[in-house]
């Protein structure tokens, strides 16, 4: 019987496939499509791509909606049968519904026609989509007769912004607004996916816009990477996926670290332990240098959950579940703390 261990990130969720790891390598051979089974008898096709590092074809069993990040997945092969079963507790499944009660009949409303919104607000414009995009990153936007003016309040690294749609707005008026207001960058949005830059302006894909704002709500960003990114002159698809690609890795970091957590939770209160004895624990996916740093980390503060006794050998001193516990109160002790006027 051969076995692996694989820790879940968004970024293997997303998009249906795994990192080919030596482990899971071994588990399911050479062959080019591997039939492997996963919970409830869902059956999937394997596909190892050792030329990428990936293994591809989970999409069908991430689309259940039961897994998500920092999930452990055990890989088993006993002869030409390949298993996959999750570890420990942590797949999510729905709850029975409760009963509900009869519905009550419904109110009769009258029919009301709203105002539009210029009408009860003459002086404020309606925004387009791509101002929404940017006021989601962190930008105040202000109107202009046939553009927009923006503004980053980033400390010592704000900056100011005037954006326009190609055909609402001539690319030459928008860096003549640019010089006139004295703004830093002069922003067209286009419809191409892939834009070509163009002199004195950045010019961006509206979709790619779009791209980084859904980006955003999963990991926070913000006028600096997109000082970044206005630095190349366009900001397109392939530049938002360069970003997106730069996001998995630090989401990576953060499942790597829970990871950590999770294999610890396996150990009891006052337990004394070896650096080498958690390795096996975390799962295949996490490297011996980021266990240990996760291990620093949490003998330190805000944690202070494990003692370092010497070299790679620690005490834990208080149980996962409890750690989280005192996290979490001293999380709503700082909170309040911060709604309290000084």
């Amino acid at each position: 019987m051969k076995e692996a261990r694989y820790t879940l990130t968004s970024h293997c969720i997303e998009s249906g496939s795994l990192k080919l790891t030596p482990s899971l390598r071994s588990v399911l051979g050479d062959a080019d499509r591997v039939l492997a089974v996963g919970p409830g008898g869902l059956e999937l096709e394997l596909v190892p791509d050792p030329e990428h590092g990936v293994v591809r074809g989970l999409g069908p069993l991430f689309a259940t909606g039961e897994f998500a990040a920092n999930d452990l997945l055990r890989f088993v092969r006993e002869g030409d049968r390949v298993t996959i079963e999750p570890v420990g507790k942590r797949v999510r499944r729905a709850a029975a519904p409760a009963r509900e009660p009869a519905p009550k009949p419904a109110p009769r409303k009258a029919a009301v026609t709203p105002y539009p919104k210029e009408v009860l607000y003459p002086g404020e414009a309606r925004r387009p989509a791509f101002i929404e995009a940017l006021t989601a990153l962190g930008l105040e936007a202000f109107p202009e007769a046939k553009h927009w003016r923006l503004r980053a309040r980033m400390g010592r690294k704000g900056f100011a912004l005037v954006a326009g749609r190609a055909g609402k707005v001539a690319p030459e008026e928008l860096v003549a607004a640019r010089v006139e207001r004295g703004a830093d960058y002069a922003l067209l949005v286009v419809d191409e996916a892939r834009p070509t830059p163009r002199p004195g302006l950045v010019v961006a894909s509206e979709e790619a816009l779009f791209a980084l704002r859904d980006l955003h709500r999963s990991f926070p960003l913000g006028g600096l990477e997109l000082m970044r990114l206005f630095a190349g002159g366009r900001i397109g698809l392939d530049e938002v996926e360069a970003q997106r690609r730069e996001v998995a890795g630090l989401l990576g970091e953060r499942a790597q670290f829970s990871a950590v957590l999770l294999a610890l939770a396996g150990f009891r209160k006052d337990q004394v332990f070896l650096l080498e004895d958690l390795i096996p624990e975390v799962g295949e996916g996490v490297s011996p240098e980021a266990v240990r740093r996760a291990l620093e980390a949490l003998a330190g503060p805000p944690f202070f959950a494990l003692e370092a006794l010497a070299p790679g050998e620690y005490r834990l001193r208080e149980s996962v579940p409890d750690l989280l516990d005192a996290l979490a109160a001293y999380a709503s002790q700082l909170k309040r703390r911060l709604s309290v006027p000084a």
